[in-house]
């Protein structure tokens, strides 16, 4: 083979790689788990979170019973004194979601005792270019006072509906 036929295939190769590269993942949190109190507390999401690479535009599956658990959303420091009485968003319902920008987002249950129990996860997101490790998800994120009011198409809910279809609700949160 001459020098141009192996720079082409070459190039085919890494092109098929940066392709293959920006796919999006899907990961259910928690595993065979679900999204619930875990029995080893706190440490339990925690690992959970260390053991995955996320990256923007990931998918995050959280299955939980309704009416048993929720999914809130919150600032860092409520995250940290468990404090869900005035979560950025909250969800009902289980369902699988896309995260479209780079930082930390803490999540945690609203029911009663459930964040003191453990559940609870920071999940950080790397930048979809970026080929190095992720921080760690208690590093703070540092914002601006003009991103002070409200920030949309952070967090997109895709819910999974026994219709054979997806419902896309973009989702309009306060600032992190």
């Amino acid at each position: 083979m001459g020098a141009k036929t192996m720079n082409m295939i070459l190039a085919i190769a890494v092109a098929v790689f940066m392709l293959h590269g920006t796919d999006a993942a899907e990961y259910t949190v928690g595993d065979g788990l679900g999204w619930t109190i875990p029995p080893g507390g706190a440490a339990t999401y925690a690992a959970w979170a260390a053991e995955h690479s996320l990256v923007v535009n990931d998918f995050l599956i959280f299955n939980f019973a309704v009416g048993e658990q929720d999914l809130a959303l919150v600032t860092k420091e409520d995250f940290d004194a468990c404090n869900t009485a005035d979560p950025l968003i909250v969800f009902q319902e289980p369902g699988e979601f896309q995260f479209l920008k780079e930082g930390t987002f803490y999540l945690t249950c609203t029911f009663a005792g459930h964040c003191a129990k453990g559940q609870k996860i920071a999940l950080y997101f790397a930048p979809t270019a970026s080929p190095s490790p992720a921080p760690c998800p208690s590093q703070s994120q540092s914002q601006s006072a003009d991103d002070a009011d409200e920030q949309y198409a952070a967090v997109k809910f895709v819910s999974k509906k026994e219709y054979g279809f997806k419902k896309i609700i973009p989702a309009a949160i306060k600032s992190l």
